[in-house]
């Protein structure tokens, strides 16, 4: 019995290193986002319910700024395929609360019938509204439309307002 000691103790020491230098080597830091200090590169968001893509963003930075409720967007490219629509917007600020999107300079969307450009457009997450106060042309295979402002309702009406011009082809 004696002899066993020494080797249980051994295998107990032996035991009890490992287990603290492990703890070391594998524990892993809580990682935090800064606001003002942390940015995501290249990155892809792809939202779907029941297995089916809803919509896709790209991106190719997202920076969190100081005050940790909004982010700075570059390069945005925005897909929803069932309705065959992208966006494209050069930069864009992200209200983390609110759930909304400001895309700032020239935005361009598109489907397989229609290209639509304006400025400054906001987007709401939520009701899926889009609003913009800035000229707006819609280009058609037959027909061009120049406004002062869009706004659409559920994603589905389109309002257009303020000198409206509809040009035939």
């Amino acid at each position: 019995m004696r002899k066993f000691i020494p080797v249980v103790l051994m295998i107990a020491v032996t035991v009890v290193f490992v287990y603290y230098t492990s703890q070391e080597i594998y524990s892993v830091k809580k990682i935090t986002i800064v606001p003002g200090n942390s940015y995501l590169d290249n990155v892809t968001i792809i939202h779907a319910s029941d297995a089916v893509v809803k919509w896709t963003a790209a991106i190719d930075r997202i920076s969190i700024l100081k005050t940790g409720e909004t982010a700075q967007l570059t390069n945005i490219a925005f897909n929803v395929p069932a309705k065959e629509v992208t966006m494209k917007a050069i930069s864009g600020l992200y209200d983390i609360k609110h759930n909304a999107i400001d895309l700032i300079g020239e935005v361009i969307a598109n489907n397989k019938e229609y290209v639509v450009k304006s400025k400054d457009i906001k987007w709401d997450f939520k009701t899926e509204q889009m609003k913009s106060f800035n000229e707006v042309v819609l280009s058609g295979k037959n027909v061009m439309v120049r406004a002062n402002s869009i706004e659409t309702f559920a994603g589905e009406k389109l309002q257009l307002s303020g000198n409206v011009t509809v040009v035939y082809r």
